[in-house]
């Protein structure tokens, strides 16, 4: 069994309507390899396609409008950051980050023991007007506020980091035997990154271990509990038959796909969440102020057990 930070199961394939989008921002994250010194993502590589094909998995259930971060004169901000290969902390003066955009650096390297990744939004540090550092908020929450009043959550974006050691499977289609589905850790850090399980208005939802997200509660039909340190739903949380990709384990060979509940639990700690449309409107097709905070999760692996195969949870 495998311990991670971030992720779940379902099946190979997923159920998805197809319906008229709202005309309403979506988030879009960018990924930038500039940090994979180790060639861990080559360019037209499988990584990088289901890497993108994640994210989109996500943004395509969001419908906040992020303001963008413009640097000039006065206004000057640092995103800080560890870089996914090497793990030294980052600090990137002044970039721009276009409206709706969420940039996230990624890379690998060998984490040793039983982790598998580990990933989460970035901090920042900044000065100038009021309102070029309420853009690094992204609109979303009052950058002045106390972290143990926030309600929403807005980023610049963050970073994730893959173990290069491990024998992943990269592929859109089933995982195999014997592998990690990159696909499933990809999407559970990603989750991280957005704020599960690391943002302050995450926190604010929970007392000890029970959690008081109202839309994930009332999918559940009563209190949710979490993991002890907040970051992720408690091991073994099921919706509909199906592991939460938010809790903290996944099996070898296994792929966990975003559940309602885990987008339930976005929905709670700020984000505007697209609801799934009612069976009869679905087109049925199977496809595979200084930022004095950052927030990141680790993803672990348990020693594989003698009669089932890895998990892993963070």
């Amino acid at each position: 069994m495998v311990t991670y930070c971030f992720r779940t199961f379902v099946s190979s394939v997923i159920l998805v309507g197809l319906f008229t989008a709202p005309a309403v921002a979506q988030p879009t994250i960018v990924f930038d390899y500039t940090y994979d010194t180790n060639n861990f993502f080559p360019v037209d590589s499988q990584q990088r396609t289901t890497l993108e094909a994640a994210a989109a998995r996500l943004t395509s259930r969001l419908t906040d409008s992020l303001t963008a971060i413009t640097p000039g004169g006065s206004n000057t901000w640092t995103a800080i950051f560890d870089n996914p290969t090497t793990g030294a902390t980052v600090n990137l003066v002044n970039p721009t980050i276009a409206a709706n955009e969420i940039r996230v650096f990624v890379g690998a390297q060998a984490l040793g023991g039983n982790t598998l990744g580990f990933g989460g939004f970035g901090a920042w540090s900044g000065g100038g007007s009021t309102e070029f550092l309420q853009s690094i908020g992204r609109g979303q929450f009052d950058v002045f506020s106390a972290g143990s009043t926030q309600t929403d959550f807005g980023l610049w974006g963050g970073t994730i980091t893959f173990d290069s050691a491990t024998n992943w499977h990269f592929g859109l289609n089933a995982p195999a035997s014997g592998q990690f589905d990159f696909l499933s850790v990809a999407l559970h850090e990603l989750g991280h990154v957005l704020g599960f399980g690391t943002a302050p208005s995450w926190d604010n939802l929970i007392t000890g271990t029970t959690y008081n997200g109202s839309v994930a509660n009332a999918l559940a039909g009563g209190p949710l509990t979490t993991t002890a340190d907040k970051g992720h739903w408690a091991e073994g949380t099921t919706y509909l038959g199906q592991e939460a990709a938010m809790d903290p384990t996944i099996m070898i060979g296994m792929r966990k796909e975003f559940t309602e509940l885990d987008f339930a639990g976005l929905d709670d700690l700020g984000w505007q969440v697209v609801p799934v449309p009612e069976p009869a409107s679905i087109i049925g097709v199977v496809i595979g102020v200084a930022g004095a905070w950052g927030g990141v999760r680790r993803l672990r692996r348990k020693p594989e057990s003698v009669d089932a195969p890895p998990v892993m949870a963070c």
